[in-house]
């Protein structure tokens, strides 16, 4: 972490949020080791975007609800003023704008255990396993892409035999929400916009562009009379 820390020019602390936001490459060893991928680091988006200061998961919540036309829970008049005008440039929004919303885990797995994985009712599929339901030009073949509650990480770990895995490695990429779970109980696909998010943070051109459309077609039904 000190080597990655003096690599990128950042604290240690700044550094270990990141990680832990999975906006850079890492796998956790242990509750306070973080292995980072420095070169990974640096080919990506991840150190462009280190220093500005992230949204928080309350805000990065409440920008995909109102992008969804959704109402945002709690929030101040000035909040949901500013989520709103925040939701009208999602479509444009570089990878890694909302990494705040959730910590992600880069997993690998038995390629014969996926489609048991992609099938358990604890996984909200999102990202690339969600695409094509809401119309996206993106397959996921070989890849599982799921929102998961803190409490079910583990067993659900321990029950497919995942591994770390370092970013580019992975076959399974959990995302574990935060502060708290913002799916309706029985949810098996995130809504279209947390979707086209996953898919702009994928970084990769052919699932920013779909990830772009998707929410260019969002945003646009969310403006239509």
């Amino acid at each position: 972490m000190r080597e990655a820390a003096r690599q990128l020019r950042l604290s240690s602390r700044r550094v270990r949020a990141l990680a832990a936001a999975g906006r850079i490459p890492a796998r956790r060893i242990d509750e306070r080791t973080w292995v980072v991928d420095i070169e990974a680091a640096r080919r990506g988006p991840y150190d462009r975007r280190a220093s500005g200061r992230p949204l928080s998961p309350r805000s990065c919540w409440a920008i995909l609800a109102v992008a969804e036309g959704r109402e945002a829970l709690g929030l101040s008049a000035s909040e949901r003023a500013r989520a709103r005008a925040r939701a009208a440039m999602l479509a444009e929004s570089a990878p890694g704008w909302l990494a705040g919303r959730a910590a992600q885990h880069r997993l690998s797995a038995h390629a014969g255990v996926l489609e048991r994985l992609a099938a358990d009712g604890r996984l909200v599929l999102g990202g690339a396993s969600a695409a094509q339901h809401h119309g996206a030009d993106v397959v996921a073949l070989g890849y599982v892409e799921a929102y998961v509650r803190e409490d079910d990480l583990g067993s659900i770990v321990a029950a497919y035999a995942m591994r770390p895995a370092i970013a580019g490695a992975e076959n399974a990429l959990l995302r574990v929400p935060a502060p708290g779970w913002p799916f309706p109980a029985g949810s098996r696909v995130a809504p279209a916009a947390v979707a086209a998010i996953d898919l702009v943070d994928a970084g990769d051109e052919r699932s920013v562009r779909a990830g772009r459309a998707l929410l260019r077609r969002i945003v646009t039904a969310g403006t239509s009379p």
